[in-house]
């Protein structure tokens, strides 16, 4: 396997990095990683498992489902299920005994409906709260068609076709390439020409960044009801109201937070790791 100025970067998957990683060490210890990956994983997929089950018993009811939020949150719950299954199915590509065919499918199928699937559940996330911020102010009959169960669904239709369309790069770079650290298997790879690897991280950054974006206003709006009604009641400003009610809901914060830095430190590192392979790369064809 050779590169050439087409290519950029590899970059590899959370399983194939697994398989990567076992295949690399002794031998004798191949079989403990081996474990120590599925059983770890597969504990963290039952438990997510049992969560969404739970919800999708809970959100199925007639009168929950009604509500433009609970039907988001149903939808929310079966596609989590649906991601969780297909990540389990995904660990079989830590087997050495796979066929190629059977790890093409893995490969160019399942882990790209699995990638789809993910970034959908991040954006119904972030709806999701939206609209649970939106039933806390009395709106006109504009918003409140906005915010109706019909309106959410064509929306969350609408951004289905998106993300899968935003998706068709990475599916155009995928291949099934043999191991080079283990002779007559194969790895799972992404093999991005320049002007995709911009794309798919422009991409990217849209999928995480948005989603998150829409539940930390969502999260202001909130406080924003909170904090005008309590000032109302109280006869105290708004702004001191805000400040109080966000010192006690502040939490709320932290998690969308740490996930727009995590991912601005990640695609730091990967245009760095970009920009030096792309230079060494004409470096050395010069």
């Amino acid at each position: 396997m050779s590169c050439n100025n087409s290519v950029n970067i590899f970059l590899i998957g959370l399983m194939s990095s697994m398989k990567t990683d076992i295949r690399t060490t002794n031998i004798d210890q191949q079989q403990l990683m081996t474990f120590a990956y599925i059983f770890s994983v597969t504990m963290m997929v039952v438990f997510a498992l049992l969560s969404n089950i739970l919800s999708v018993d809970t959100f199925r009811q007639t009168q929950l489902r009604s509500t433009s939020v609970g039907f988001h949150l149903l939808l929310y719950s079966y596609c989590s299920i649906s991601v969780l299954l297909l990540l389990e199915i995904r660990l079989i590509q830590l087997l050495d005994s796979l066929s190629y065919e059977a790890f093409l499918s893995i490969c160019n199928v399942i882990t790209p409906i699995s990638s789809i699937l993910t970034r959908i559940c991040l954006w119904m996330n972030g709806l999701i709260a939206l609209q649970r911020a939106l039933q806390s102010f009395e709106l006109g009959i504009l918003w409140n068609r906005i915010r109706s169960r019909e309106t959410g669904f064509i929306l969350v239709l609408v951004i289905s076709i998106c993300v899968s369309l935003m998706h068709v790069p990475e599916l155009i770079s995928r291949r099934t390439l043999p191991d080079l650290t283990a002779r007559g298997k194969f790895i799972c790879q992404i093999k991005y020409s320049e002007i995709l690897l911009i794309l798919n991280t422009m991409f990217s950054f849209i999928h995480v960044f948005l989603p998150v974006s829409l539940n930390m206003l969502a999260n202001c709006l909130i406080l924003a009801s909170i904090s005008r009604r309590r000032a109302n009641i109280h006869g105290t400003t708004y702004w001191s109201q805000w400040i109080r009610h966000f010192h006690r809901h502040g939490h709320l914060f932290i998690s969308p937070t740490l996930t727009i830095v995590c991912h601005m430190f990640w695609l730091i590192i990967i245009n760095f790791v970009s920009f030096r392979f792309v230079f060494y790369l004409n470096w050395y064809l010069h």
